[in-house]
């Protein structure tokens, strides 16, 4: 039996879409009634929130340092039970989803016991929502900084063109690097038949690992909608709908498989 969420990853590099396609696929999940998900934007380049339409408030990074500031000095409250409260404190709420920031990378500073309390906190927080969506950066190193073992979809965000196949081959020959255990790897091809892009339909599928692909249309509301930092609401990019019903439908189905260790 699953004691965690259902965990969906979106990788890419910048400017490919990845955080559009996760907001909307997250958007999707809340639409089709499988809620409560857990959004965590780990992207240090934190813009889901944006994306989302909420406020961002502070992250992890935020938290983290003032945690370190805290363990220098003597208190009555003991650093776990203080460090639980102000992470449950950091939590969006919001209606469908909560949303979690992890903001920068750890820093030059020493954070081990701070660590050791926030790795904690987030194994148990994932086993507090039926579906967790991530946001990762490009490199997806903060999985492994998440404590993250096991994902169940990572979604490849990939411009339709030769660089954006070559983009995500290395990403995913990175994730075989990391001792994170992956289900399903889910190729998502973003704007396609972009205006300007005739000749970008001129390259091949990469040749890393992939147990399914999704051509997402280049869709017109979605491009305005980010240019000028407005939300993916459920009314956004109708042209990209069908597209997106099918990814998410392609993200859940690995559910349903048992883990067969990593691929």
């Amino acid at each position: 039996k699953r004691m965690s969420g259902v965990m969906l990853a979106f990788s890419g590099k910048g400017g490919s879409g990845k955080t559009t396609l996760a907001a909307m696929v997250l958007r999707e999940l809340v639409r089709t009634g499988k809620k409560p998900v857990l959004a965590v934007d780990a992207d240090p380049n934190a813009t889901l929130a944006m994306s989302l339409g909420v406020e961002q408030g502070e992250s992890i990074s935020d938290l983290r340092d003032r945690m370190g500031e805290a363990a220098k000095n003597p208190s009555q409250i003991p650093k776990d039970r203080l460090m639980d409260q102000w992470l449950n404190e950091l939590l969006n709420e919001q209606a469908g989803f909560d949303l979690l920031t992890m903001g920068r990378p750890e820093g030059p500073k020493c954070y081990c016991y701070v660590n050791g309390l926030l790795r904690r906190y987030l194994r148990l927080l994932r086993g507090n929502y039926p579906y967790v969506v991530v946001d990762c950066e490009a490199g997806m190193e903060y999985l492994s900084r998440l404590t993250v073992d096991e994902v169940d979809t990572l979604v490849l965000v990939a411009e339709a063109t030769r660089v954006g196949m070559r983009t995500v081959e290395r990403i995913s020959e990175l994730a075989d690097s990391l001792p994170v255990r992956i289900r399903r790897r889910i190729l998502a091809i973003n704007k396609t038949d972009m205006p300007g892009w005739e000749a970008a339909g001129d390259f091949s599928e990469p040749a890393c690992a992939q147990d399914a692909a999704v051509r997402v249309p280049f869709d017109g509301d979605l491009a305005r909608r980010c240019a000028r930092g407005e939300p993916i609401d459920d009314e956004a990019g109708q042209t990209a709908r069908g597209a997106i019903e099918e990814l998410a439908r392609l993200c859940l189905a690995v559910s349903l498989r048992p883990a067969a260790g990593k691929t």
